[in-house]
C-alpha cells in the first residue's frame, strides 16, 4: 500500500452476515472483492473497509467464507472491525481468531488486540478489544471497536461501548494527528448515538467535532445514509447480507485536501466511474467557495482500463464540456469558469470499454449542486453524532432517505 498520495480514497463494502458458503451474499462478496481487487491493482483505491457484523452468528464456520473470499485477493488490503453479531453468543473468541488472521498480517495492517481489564460486573474483568490506527494516503484513520466492552448477546440487546482505555486512546490519537495537521478518518460499526455507556456517546461525539475528523465511516444501518454536521460527515452503506436498500454493492469515500465525498457504486452498474472531490457539494461543505471566477474541478475516476484511455470532461450547468487532464494516477483535473447564478457542476467519464449487449460506450457521469461563495456553517446539531441531520433524498449517491433497516423502518432479519 502506497502512503503517500493526494486524494485517500477506500471502497466500504457494507455489513456481511455471512452464514453459508452458497448464499446469495457470499456470492455479492466474491463479486465485489474481484472488482475492489482490480480497481486497488490499479492503484485507484487504498483498501476495502468492512465495518463488522460479517458473520450472523460470530462463528468460525462462518468467518471461514470470508477468510476463503479474501484468499483469492492476497494483494488487496483489507480494513475490519466487530459489529455486535461478531459477538452473538456473549463470546469474540471466533472473531478473535478472524482479526488475529486478517488485521494481524500485512494486508491487514499488521494490527493485534489490546488487552485491558475493564469493570463489567462490578470488579476488574479481562477484556481483549479491537482497536487500531494508521496513516494512510496522509490521512491518520482510527478504526474504533464499539463491541467488546459491551455485554451484548444474542435475544439481550445492543449494547454498544468503548471503555475508558479506548477513549483515552483515541483523545490521544486525536491530539497528536492535530498537532501533526493530519485529516481523520473514523471507522466505527455505528453512530456515537448509539453507545449506551453513560457519557460516552457525548465524549465521542465531542472528540469528533472537536477535532479535524473529516469522516465518519459506519455499517449497522444497512441502507446508504450520509449526515454532514457542517464540519464532518457520518456515511454508512448498504447491507451486502440483509438489504432492502436496492441494488448490492459497495461504497466509495474519498478525503481531497478540504473536501471529503461518497458514492455507493452498485455491482450492477459497469466502471468506469467517477467522483467528483473538489469543489465540495453545498451538502457536503465545511467552507465557502473561493472568490475567483474560475473553479477547480478535480474528479476521482474508478476504471480498469489503463489513464490514457480515460475520456474526462466537466460541464457547469448546460455550457460547453471542459476536457480534463490527470493529475495523479487517480484524479483528473480541470479550471473551469463559474459565473454568478451558476448551479450544477458534473463530470462525465468513458475509457474505451462497450457494454457487451448494445456495444455502446461505457459511460457514467457525477453531478453536484457546489456550495456558494456565501456559505455559512450550520450551528451544532442538538444530537452531534446522530442520524438527526441526516439528508433525506440524494439519489445520485444512492441516498434512497426512507431508512429501510431493521434498526429504524426495515423488516426484522
Amino acid at each position: 500500500m502506497r502512503e503517500t498520495h493526494d486524494v485517500f480514497a477506500f471502497a466500504h463494502i457494507g455489513d456481511l452476515h455471512l452464514q453459508g458458503g452458497g448464499d446469495r451474499n457470499a456470492d455479492d462478496l466474491r463479486a465485489i472483492l474481484a472488482e475492489i481487487d482490480g480497481l486497488h491493482g490499479c492503484g485507484l483505491l487504498d483498501f476495502a473497509y468492512l465495518p463488522g457484523d460479517l458473520a450472523e452468528d460470530g462463528l468460525a464456520a462462518q468467518y471461514a467464507i470470508l477468510i476463503n473470499a479474501l484468499a483469492a485477493h492476497p494483494r488487496l488490503p483489507v480494513r475490519l472491525i466487530a459489529g455486535d453479531h461478531d459477538r452473538q453468543y456473549g463470546t469474540m473468541t471466533d472473531f478473535d481468531a478472524l482479526f488475529a488472521q486478517v488485521a494481524g498480517s500485512a494486508r491487514g495492517g499488521d494490527h493485534h488486540a489490546q488487552d485491558h481489564h475493564l469493570s463489567k460486573f462490578g470488579q476488574p474483568d479481562p477484556v481483549r478489544q479491537y482497536y487500531f490506527a494508521e496513516t494512510i494516503a496522509g490521512v491518520r484513520c482510527l478504526f474504533l471497536d464499539m463491541i467488546s466492552a459491551g455485554y451484548g448477546q444474542k435475544g439481550v440487546g445492543l449494547d454498544f461501548r468503548l471503555g475508558p482505555c479506548q477513549l483515552a486512546w483515541l483523545r490521544n490519537e486525536l491530539d497528536q494527528a492535530g498537532q501533526k495537521g493530519l485529516s481523520c478518518a473514523v471507522f466505527t460499526h455505528t453512530y456515537p448515538d448509539d453507545l449506551n455507556a453513560p457519557g460516552e456517546k457525548a465524549a465521542l461525539a465531542g472528540l469528533i467535532r472537536g477535532h479535524n475528523v473529516r469522516l465518519v465511516e459506519m455499517g449497522h444501518t444497512h441502507y446508504n445514509e450520509l449526515a454532514h454536521d457542517g464540519r464532518t460527515l457520518y456515511a454508512s452503506a448498504r447491507s451486502v447480507g440483509q438489504n432492502e436498500d436496492g441494488s448490492v454493492g459497495y461504497a466509495v469515500a474519498a478525503i481531497d485536501g478540504a473536501e471529503t465525498n461518497w458514492r455507493f457504486k452498485p455491482l450492477d452498474q459497469a466502471l468506469p466511474v467517477t467522483m467528483i472531490t473538489s469543489p465540495a457539494d453545498r451538502r457536503l461543505a465545511t467552507a465557502a467557495l473561493g472568490p475567483d471566477a474560475t473553479i477547480t474541478v478535480r474528479a476521482l475516476v474508478l476504471s480498469n482500463a489503463p489513464q490514457a484511455a480515460w475520456c474526462c470532461w466537466a460541464r457547469v450547468d448546460d455550457g460547453p464540456a471542459y476536457p480534463m487532464s490527470p493529475a495523479s494516477p487517480r484524479i483528473v483535473e480541470v479550471r473551469v469558469p463559474w459565473p454568478v447564478g451558476s448551479r450544477r457542476l458534473s463530470v462525465a467519464v468513458t475509457d474505451g470499454t462497450l457494454n457487451p449487449c448494445t456495444l455502446a460506450p461505457n459511460t457514467d457521469t457525477d453531478s453536484i449542486e457546489p456550495v456558494s461563495r456565501c456559505f455559512v456553517p450550520p450551528l451544532a446539531p442538538d444530537r452531534p453524532g446522530s442520524d438527526a441531520f441526516r439528508t433525506p433524498f440524494w439519489p445520485e449517491k444512492g441516498i434512497r432517505g426512507d431508512q429501510l433497516g431493521p434498526n429504524r423502518n426495515g423488516r426484522g432479519w
